[in-house]
């Protein structure tokens, strides 16, 4: 913050500089030769401290992208965990089987802590409601709740990543077979 302060400073006392030596070199020099290499100066020091600009900013905005790539990264790691523990909860379904192993426990557990690191506000309250209607309508819910409720909060991370779903893609159904694909949406279910 304060080297931010002082280099704004020492641009506006450069500028001001500048603007001096401009003035200087039209309304009180008389020699046209001194005019000439007055403007001249004045020209390198602009070239050069445009350049420096250029270089600075180019540096800064580097490190922006460094650091939002950092974070992308980070997000993943966390994501991944929530991927692992709901593939394994939705192939334990299929195999009709309950409850999670206290392997893909631990990755909820994991997720969850990354959430609170890494996630917005905005994901952890749709996870929130997630979970909530998942631990809510447990033995009542059948498959196709948990694809679209599950793809809905799929959507929310990939939002989180930087892709936008259109609305009519169904981010499950590439779990699904292709009949029963094709079944879901016969009766309306996916589109």
């Amino acid at each position: 913050m304060k080297k931010d302060i002082l280099s704004k400073i020492w641009m506006i006392f450069l500028f001001l500089l500048l603007i001096g030596f401009l003035i200087w070199g039209i309304f009180y020099i008389e020699n046209l030769q001194a005019k000439i290499s007055i403007l001249g100066i004045v020209a390198i020091i602009v070239a050069a401290f445009t350049s420096v600009l250029t270089v600075s900013i180019n540096n800064k905005k580097a490190k922006e992208r460094e650091y939002e790539f950092h974070i992308l990264k980070e997000k993943q790691k966390v994501f991944e965990h929530f991927y692992n523990s709901y593939f394994e909860m939705l192939f334990n379904i299929k195999k009709g089987k309950s409850g999670l192993s206290p392997k893909a426990e631990q990755e909820m557990m994991l997720f969850k802590k990354g959430l609170m690191n890494w996630g917005s506000d905005k994901l952890i309250k749709k996870y929130i409601e997630f979970e909530t209607k998942l631990i809510e309508s447990e033995g009542k819910q059948d498959r196709f709740n948990m694809f679209e409720d599950g793809d809905n909060f799929i959507k929310e991370l990939r939002k989180e990543l930087g892709y936008n779903d259109a609305k009519n893609v169904n981010i499950m159904s590439i779990i699904l077979t292709a009949e029963a694909r094709k079944e879901l949406k016969e009766k309306g279910l996916i589109k």
